[in-house]
This record gives C-alpha cells, structure tokens and sequence, in this order.
C-alpha cells in the first residue's frame, strides 16, 4: 500500500503529503522497513517526474518560459553545487517539486539525480516513520495533519481556479 502511495505523493506536483503517511506506517512497521518501501517508489516516481518534465521542457512552449532572465538565474545558481541542493531539498521540508524543473533544465544526469533522491529522502523517511513508532501519534491527529497539508498545498490552486472563472 505505501509503495502504491509514494506515486501520488511524489509525482509532479504532489497532490497527497507523504509525512502523515510515514508516521501511520512507522506505527505498525519497522522504520528501515517503512523508509525503504517508500525510497523504492519514490525514486521510481521520479525517474517518471524526470521522462515527463523532459518531454515538457522540449515543447517550444516551454523553450520560451526557459529564456526567461528569472528561470536563467536560478539555473545558474542551482549549477554551482547541484548534488548538494538536491541533498539539502530532499532531507529538509524545502518543497522537492522545484528541483524536478531544475534537474530537466540543466540537463542534469537522470542517475545522479536519483541517487540524490534516494541519498536525501531515505533518511527523511526513516525519520518520519521512526516518529510514527516511537510516539504512536493517534490516527485522529494523522488525519487532521493530512487535511491541513492538503489544504495549505491546494487552497491556493483552488482559489486560483475560482478567480479565473468569475473573470470569464
């Protein structure tokens, strides 16, 4: 089950959070058990992020938004130490989803980027899931944590969508 989650919550722009869903799994599982199930998919889902963003990133509409001086900026800067921004996004609640343009953007080796990812996020998770072990968190509080993180990821979007269609 949380192999088949890690798709969702990691894919693009994650439409699910992952962290109440590690802590669940720490409670019944083994932590190194719950962080390793989950890398796997991850990493997977983003060896499809990575396929998916290319095809993206070559359509001429995008090639536009990349000669962008802002987009050319972080380019250059995310260039300098690009392994280890994607240790430091990976390992901190720093939101992951921009550093899957960047990788595509610079043309970033796919295998040092899901080495990055597997090298960040293992701990992450194993953090999580041994939060989930050691504290039981109830399952009531598991759920409000995962309404609010969806609220606060898709409230923007949501109000976003509302405002363009009263404009029309």
């Amino acid at each position: 089950m949380l192999f088949f989650y890690s798709f969702p919550s990691e894919f693009l722009i994650a439409i699910v959070p992952h962290e109440p869903v590690l802590l669940y799994f720490g409670k019944f599982y083994q932590p190194l058990t719950v962080a390793l199930v989950a890398i796997i998919g991850t990493v997977m889902t983003e060896a499809i992020n990575y396929s998916v963003f290319k095809l993206v990133i070559d359509s001429n509409l995008f090639k536009k938004i990349h000669q962008g001086k802002m987009v050319i900026k972080i380019v250059e800067l995310f260039k300098k130490a690009p392994f280890v921004a994607l240790l430091v996004a990976g390992l901190t609640p720093v939101p992951f989803y921009p550093f899957r343009f960047l990788v595509v953007l610079t043309r970033y080796p796919l295998v040092k980027y899901l080495l990055a990812v597997f090298l960040s996020r293992t701990p992450r998770f194993f953090i999580l899931a041994l939060a989930g072990y050691m504290i039981n968190i109830p399952d009531y509080l598991l759920i409000a944590i995962f309404i609010v993180l969806i609220s606060a990821a898709n409230i923007p979007l949501l109000r976003r969508f509302l405002k363009d269609r009263q404009q029309k």
